[in-house]
């Protein structure tokens, strides 16, 4: 069976942060000596074991696309996630372990850390810039036959914070389209080219439930379809439940919007929490979809 297989039906991307600074769980492998790659590793294992198919390893904090935000150099990201996803690699192949189908993905902008994460047993590249950030990345993807992940996003600075836009839909879908004929001219086959509207990445909060609600008509473009809206911030308005924690709030609502995207043909959800997705897609699937 290939990966390709596996992303034709609802799969769970489960998010491992090798970072000191992610918003959400920044510093969790940190230690006075840097990284504990050991501990990423086991976290990565544990969300496989919840039913995470993809494992998404990044090195840099999303939040480089917000004003102050210092992007991370390519070998300091090598450093990071290179040692995780050797060690995943061989974990996989024990059998007592995690299915051995599981796909690594890298979580870069670099083409230079993208080739090292494939050399290291990656066979995706989930790049928030779209291939638009390092001009070699097309062609590295496309040697490599691996996956690619072209995400939308707008940067945000004190003179462009985050607006609603009137035709957000129009804008962001047809921006992906853009991307992806622009990856398979470079050589990316067409059935290894997922598209991610990049929900927070310098949305408004209208934008993102727009974005959601109309994410059927990025579903009809006939690529995979990624959401990666757990635990933004828009998510917070959602459920106000004052008995629970802030993390706890987005993660029951990113566990309704999983199911909500799941009826409208989203098949890769990006999730922190991977467990309560995986309760919300067992939920969906006795639902017929709604088209």
């Amino acid at each position: 069976m290939t990966a390709y297989v596996q992303i034709m039906r609802p799969t769970i991307m489960g998010v491992v942060n090798v970072t000191p600074d992610s918003f959400s769980d920044g510093g969790r492998f940190s230690t006075a000596a840097g990284i504990d790659h050991q501990a990423c590793i086991e976290q990565a294992i544990e969300l496989a074991r919840q039913g995470a198919r993809i494992l998404d390893i990044g090195g840099e904090a999303s939040s480089f696309h917000r004003p102050g935000v210092l992007p991370v150099p390519a070998d300091q990201q090598i450093h990071r996630v290179v040692p995780v996803i050797n060690g995943l690699r061989k974990r996989i192949r024990e059998p007592s372990e995690i299915d051995p189908a599981t796909i690594i993905s890298v979580d870069t902008r670099c083409s230079a850390v993208a080739e090292a994460a494939i050399s290291a047993g990656a066979s995706m590249v989930n790049d928030t810039s779209a291939g638009e950030h390092d001009p070699e990345m097309f062609r590295i993807v496309a040697e490599q036959g691996c996956f690619m992940v072209l995400m939308h996003m707008w940067v945000e600075s004190p003179q462009h914070p985050p607006l609603a836009r009137k035709n957000v839909c129009d804008d962001v879908f047809g921006y992906l389209r853009q991307r992806a004929r622009m990856a398979m001219a470079k050589g990316i086959a067409q059935d290894r080219i997922l598209l991610d509207p990049g929900i927070g990445f310098g949305k408004a909060m209208e934008d993102n439930w727009r974005l959601i609600a109309n994410i059927g008509q990025l579903v009809a473009e006939g690529f995979p379809v990624v959401l990666g809206a757990s635990r933004k911030r828009f998510l917070s308005t959602a459920i106000a439940d004052l008995s629970l924690g802030e993390w706890d709030q987005r993660d029951m609502a990113t566990a309704l919007v999983t199911a909500l995207a799941a009826q409208r043909g989203v098949l890769v959800h990006r999730v922190h929490h991977v467990q309560l997705a995986a309760m919300a897609l067992a939920v969906n699937a006795h639902f017929p979809r709604v088209d």
